[in-house]
């Protein structure tokens, strides 16, 4: 891939050599202007169709009064949005895969939460994007009496990458202010309502018209592990096994294949994860399914064996593959929260090391994450709760065995109802994650709530608003780096996941056609919606940067000229120096920060 990539750069920069070379020998005709890769066609035809367009000018001068509200609203949000990442980034400039200079380019392949498979989709919102967004401004300056010289289309090499429309300049200084304004914010506008009316499409009649397919949803299978050994692969979808029994016979029915197919799996502990917190050393040697697990003696090959062996006993002997055997107390490990009704109850655990180990909680016995998590989520605030649990003495090198009691409190999250302990739990047993099959389920069912096949419901019961539910989708293509509980990203319906999906009605016979139109639908969305927000951002020469000036203009109008203009251009200077600031720290900090 890297070969590939330096492949296409220099090919462009032979090509933008070459017509540069066309260019001074007069070849290319005048009416098409070149900045290296990058041609517009200009040409004085379709200024007759934006007469027609713009006629009805008391209709689009409210709708450019709209656009400037809503413009306004979102250049206020972006500066402060810009301010509050570069803060963010200084104060913790951890690089993550979203801070990557190349995942900001919209160009699939390159940006990695953007494949190939999409790419045609992703051009095609842009495409829709770049011609309403010129388009809306082209409209914009006839209903303000704004002469258009030229219009036209951007190319990328020979690839059309947008449209453009080029107002006379002298035009636009004889035009007021507000007119000016409706005219910088008439793009945005018509961004903001394509993204809306394409998620009005999306949550209602597509999204409503796809189902889940029944069976477990295959989105990874992790190496060595059984699943893998028995040839299962990323999209299968397997039904009617059942979980706990040491060999099983799967069917699995294969993405792209109406065969059904039948594997054997031979179910092997393994682990997947482990605190470095958690009671259990030898950490990095024991990971993956290579390692025989052995507690107290007996070789232990499925989490239900696992948890069967050490629900009798606190502290068990482990022993995992050739390693030293220990003993530990198997339980759910903990780091006690400041403030929290535990450290309130017993001040003498803060700091918290992680060293804590809850085995019981009024006599019943936790063994893993999930239990304390359960037993939690059952409880009422108020209530007194007796725990038992293990805490290591580092000077004695030994656990040693305590109780507490404790009062519930109200759970922070106000919708949450529960009661609250004051943990941080880590996953697993004591820290460590074991796993008998190797598949990492795919959440086909959640991603299709966001888009609007199902009603996605709060903690406290209520379903959540269209405008949260838009939120959502937005963040999809990153979901991962997002959320942790959501571990694939998705990029609409494709290869990789309609296996987990099916149409409901009468087009089921060709659902590829309403799974297409679904991504178009989601991608034209996603692209207007950022197009939008990113031509907000109060910095010229962005719709943002010129609206912003024009404000400054109305506020300093009782200024001598000569004084307007050194305060105007003194202050979208400034606000223009910290967005670039900003947007160069939020791109670039996290690696030059961190070292």
């Amino acid at each position: 891939m890297e070969y590939s990539i330096w492949t296409i750069i220099w090919g462009i920069l032979v090509y933008s050599i070459g017509i540069k070379w066309l260019e001074r020998r007069g070849i290319i005709p005048k009416y098409i202007r070149s900045q290296g890769p990058i041609h517009t066609i200009h040409t004085e035809r379709g200024r007759r169709l934006l007469e027609k367009l713009a006629s009805p000018k008391r209709f689009w001068k409210v709708w450019g009064n709209v656009g400037v509200f809503v413009a306004s609203l979102v250049m206020i949000a972006t500066f402060l949005l810009l301010i509050s990442s570069a803060s963010m980034v200084i104060q913790n400039p951890t690089p993550t895969a979203f801070s990557q200079p190349k995942n900001m380019l919209i160009i699939p392949g390159i940006n990695e939460f953007l494949p190939w498979k999409v790419a045609v989709d992703i051009f095609l919102g842009l495409i829709i994007g770049l011609v309403v967004h010129e388009g809306g401004h082209g409209i914009m300056c006839r209903v303000e009496n704004i002469k258009v010289k030229t219009m036209g289309l951007a190319l990328f090499t020979v690839l059309p990458i947008g449209a453009f429309v080029e107002p006379d300049e002298d035009s636009i200084k004889k035009a007021k202010r507000v007119g000016q304004m409706r005219m910088f914010s008439g793009g945005v506008a018509n961004n903001f309502f394509v993204a809306l009316i394409c998620f009005l499409l999306l949550f209602g009649p597509i999204s409503g018209g796809i189902g889940i397919e029944q069976g477990i949803a295959v989105g990874g299978v992790f190496p060595g592990s059984p699943a893998e050994q028995a040839g299962i692969l990323d999209g299968d979808r397997i039904v009617g096994t059942e979980k706990g029994i040491l060999f099983e016979s799967w069917v699995v029915e294969r993405r792209g294949s109406d065969e059904i197919q039948m594997v054997t799996v031979d179910r092997r502990i393994g682990i997947v994860g482990m605190s470095s917190n958690g009671p259990y050393k030898h950490r990095e040697v024991v990971m993956g399914y290579g390692n025989n697990l052995v507690i107290e003696g007996v070789e232990v090959q499925t989490i239900g064996g696992l948890e069967e062996l050490i629900r009798a006993k606190d502290v068990v002997l482990v022993q995992i593959g050739n390693e030293e055997a220990q003993r530990i107390p198997m339980g759910a490990l903990v780091n006690l929260v400041e403030d929290g009704p535990w450290m309130e109850e017993d001040k003498t655990q803060w700091p918290p090391l992680g060293h804590i180990v809850v085995t019981s909680i009024n006599g019943v016995r936790v063994v893993d994450s999930d239990g304390l998590t359960g037993f939690l989520k059952k409880s009422t605030p108020k209530t007194v709760v007796e725990i038992e649990y293990y805490e290591r003495l580092e000077s004695e090198n030994r656990w040693v065995k305590s109780k507490q009691k404790v009062q519930l409190g109200e759970h922070p999250n106000a919708q949450i109802e529960s009661g609250f302990l004051g943990v941080i739990s880590s996953e697993g047993f004591s820290g460590i994650e074991f796993d008998d099959v190797g598949i990492v389920e795919y959440p086909a069912e959640v991603y299709l709530q966001m888009l609007g096949g199902g009603d996605v419901v709060m903690a406290n019961g209520e379903k959540i608003s269209f405008g949260s539910r838009v939120m959502l989708a937005l963040q999809l293509p990153v979901i991962s780096v997002v959320s942790a509980n959501l571990p694939f990203n998705f990029a609409g319906f494709t290869d990789d996941n309609t296996n987990f999906y099916s149409v409901k009605n009468s087009l089921k016979e060709i659902d590829w056609v309403v799974f297409k139109l679904a991504n178009i639908l989601f991608w034209t969305g996603w692209v207007n919606f950022n197009l939008g927000l990113f031509n907000c951002i109060p910095t010229a020469p962005l719709d943002g940067g010129h609206i912003l000036r024009k404000y400054i203009e109305i506020v300093t109008s009782r200024l001598s000229k000569k004084k307007q203009l050194q305060v105007v251009n003194f202050v979208c200077r400034g606000v223009s120096m910290i967005m670039v600031m900003c947007l160069v720290v939020a791109i670039f900090g996290p690696s030059l920060l961190s070292g």
